[in-house]
């Protein structure tokens, strides 16, 4: 066995998620930074939050990323007692947490999502963290691929190390 390899571990989260959804997809990451002791496994609800989760981790101001952290308790616009759990808290180097909310624009729109955010906002305690942050597949750069993300780096490694390029229409003959 080799002593250098470490099994990736799970990452912590506030709740699981379910195994069937209408509207989501079950993504696993696999976070490799060398800031880590050792690989995690992150168990995202969909392509949007891997795609959020890739920004965040690009993003060298960024400390640290908490997946599914614990759910902050709010009053309602009815004044009823509600929770609601970001889908990641990120921690910055300058030590200002960071409450992310990943949705896709349609529901934004749809459900006044960005006016229960400011409310959300408005009561959560300084504590869990300083600011909130929405992100939709309109935050997602189109033409530029993250170069930090674990799996682009994965790629680019197996390139490196010459794995064949294989072309697009052979996707298409594989799947």
């Amino acid at each position: 066995m080799n002593p250098f390899f470490c099994f990736p571990v799970l990452a912590p989260a506030s709740r699981t998620i379910p195994w069937r959804g209408k509207i989501s997809a079950r993504v696993q990451v696999v976070d490799t930074r060398p800031c880590l002791p050792h690989p995690v496994i992150l168990r995202l609800e969909s392509q949007l939050e891997a795609h959020c989760y890739d920004q965040l981790i690009a993003n060298p101001s960024i400390l640290d990323i908490i997946a599914q952290p614990p759910a902050v308790r709010y009053l309602d616009v009815q004044g009823k007692p509600a929770t609601h759990t970001f889908d990641f808290l990120a921690r910055l180097r300058d030590g200002t947490a960071v409450a992310v909310a990943v949705r896709p624009l349609t529901r934004v729109h749809k459900w006044r999502f960005k006016d229960t955010l400011a409310l959300i906002a408005a009561q959560m305690p300084k504590s869990f963290a300083h600011k909130v942050l929405l992100f939709t597949e309109a935050d997602i750069p189109r033409p530029t691929v993250v170069a930090h993300a674990p799996t682009t780096r994965l790629v680019e490694r197996a390139q490196e190390l010459g794995a064949p390029v294989i072309p697009t229409s052979t996707h298409l003959i594989v799947s």
